[in-house]
């Protein structure tokens, strides 16, 4: 087990499981501090295989091709939520995976998320579940309208989620999504959104990236700056 938490150190390979915009910027990071970049996805010529060392196209469920990929590497980890728990598990049987797959399960479930978040005392919207259309009607008393209607995994970029404004608009938003699980926000009217960017080493060493401002376009992320323009005070 000692090998598994020695430090990764330049020049080592690190297999990333997706290949989008995130990939890029982390390939491009990573080979900027002297590190070899290995990707996996089922596309080809994507975003972050355009700047990596290595670019393997393959399906998420053919596992013996992760455990190839992952053998070919010293760490593997993500760079979305929507990489299925199956992958993570095969390359984590070969390499460290970092995040480990518990981070990957909690938040590749939006009902999941909220509620870890919640149980560890951190503020959230109101939010219930809504696993059947008969669910609709309580949920949407509890939590009022207008409120934000999405579907407990998968959704990303505004899809997979609507605003909602009636219970007429919230079983028509249930069904246009297949009745697949959902989950019922409380809207939040909010100034604007900033993320916070943090990681922590197995020996405990916290390094955060300060606050990024973000920007949206048709509920698409379209702009990342910082420092964020906010008070001194609410950086702190």
């Amino acid at each position: 087990m000692t090998s598994r938490i020695q430090p990764v150190l330049p020049g080592s390979a690190i297999g990333v499981l997706g290949s989008g915009q995130l990939g890029r910027m982390f390939a491009i990071a990573a080979r900027q501090m002297g590190y070899r970049v290995h990707t996996f996805s089922p596309e080809t010529d994507t975003p972050t295989g355009q700047v990596a060392d290595v670019e393997i196209a393959a399906s998420y469920d053919d596992l013996d091709a992760v455990r190839r990929f992952a053998q070919a590497v010293q760490v593997v980890t993500f760079e979305f939520e929507n990489v299925p728990a199956a992958s993570v598990e095969a390359a984590a049987g070969c390499v460290p995976v970092r995040p480990g797959g518990s981070a990957l399960h909690i938040t590749q479930n939006r009902l999941r998320e909220k509620t870890f978040l919640s149980s560890n005392g951190f503020p959230t919207t109101k939010f219930a579940a809504v696993r059947r259309v008969e669910q609709i009607n309580s949920a949407t008393e509890e939590i009022g309208f207008p409120a934000i209607m999405k579907t407990a995994s998968s959704g990303y970029d505004g899809k997979g989620q609507a605003k909602v404004a009636s219970l007429d608009d919230a079983l028509q938003a249930f069904n246009q999504c297949g009745g697949q699980e959902m989950i019922v926000e409380g809207f939040v009217d909010f100034e604007l959104e900033f993320s916070v960017v943090v990681a922590r080493g197995l020996n405990g060493q916290f390094a955060h990236w300060g606050a990024i401002q973000n920007r949206h376009s048709h509920h698409i992320l379209d702009l990342s700056f910082g420092p964020a323009q906010m008070s001194e005070a609410l950086l702190a």
